[in-house]
């Protein structure tokens, strides 16, 4: 597609949810990075048959769409509940806070060690915590228990209103924001994609167990 790869510069898109850090000067490393490239498609041929596959099994029709719907919105919700559980269960080592009601799958969490006023020391207990919570291309997957993702706060989104609310509630200082590194705040990203985190007929709530998971991981790196 583009003979001279320079050109790849203009079509990048490094979204902070898949992409950490500074683009690695190895060229083959640096490529190796698909998605981030325009025309590569963020989406691969297997999805799109699995997308398939599914609407066969479980028909795209009102009913089960609507069931479908409602439990996504369900999970949400009950995730939402749950965080605010677990920042007052674990208010004494981590300050933790939505910071915006969910209107779709994809709920975040911020956080922020207790009396710590600083943005880069919050970024680096963040990064270590999703270190844990992502996928290990030198790990196999079944050594972890849960997943998750990442993604930044950009001050110029939030606005200053934004920004006072967040931070204050986090216990940082907005002046610490930094111009390079740490110019903007790292938090943890889910993606709800099973409607059936919340399990009825056995009585498992995988959300629970999530965040009993994240608890434990979160006292360990306090400590």
């Amino acid at each position: 597609i583009c003979r001279d790869h320079r050109a790849t510069a203009l079509l990048t898109e490094a979204a902070d949810y898949v992409f950490h850090g500074t683009a690695s000067s190895d060229y083959m490393t640096r490529y190796r990075s698909l998605g981030q490239i325009i025309p590569e498609g963020s989406k691969s041929g297997a999805a799109a048959a699995a997308v398939y596959v599914s609407h066969q099994v479980l028909p795209l029709d009102h009913a089960h769409f609507g069931l479908l719907t409602a439990r996504t919105i369900e999970a949400a919700e009950a995730f939402r509940t749950r965080a605010h559980q677990f920042a007052e269960e674990n208010a004494d080592v981590v300050a933790a806070l939505v910071p915006f009601d969910p209107d779709s799958n994809l709920v975040c969490l911020a956080l922020n060690p207790a009396g710590n006023r600083s943005v880069a020391v919050a970024n680096a207990f963040v990064r270590r915590l999703h270190d844990e919570l992502r996928i290990d291309p030198g790990h196999p997957v079944q050594d972890k228990q849960f997943f998750g993702s990442a993604t930044t706060l950009k001050p110029e989104a939030l606005g200053d209103d934004g920004i006072q609310r967040i931070f204050a509630a986090l216990g940082l200082d907005a002046a610490t924001l930094d111009d390079a590194a740490d110019s903007k705040l790292m938090i943890l990203r889910h993606t709800l994609m099973n409607p059936y985190l919340i399990d009825r007929e056995n009585g498992i709530s995988y959300i629970d167990l999530y965040f009993e998971h994240l608890a434990k991981r979160v006292r360990a790196l306090a400590g």
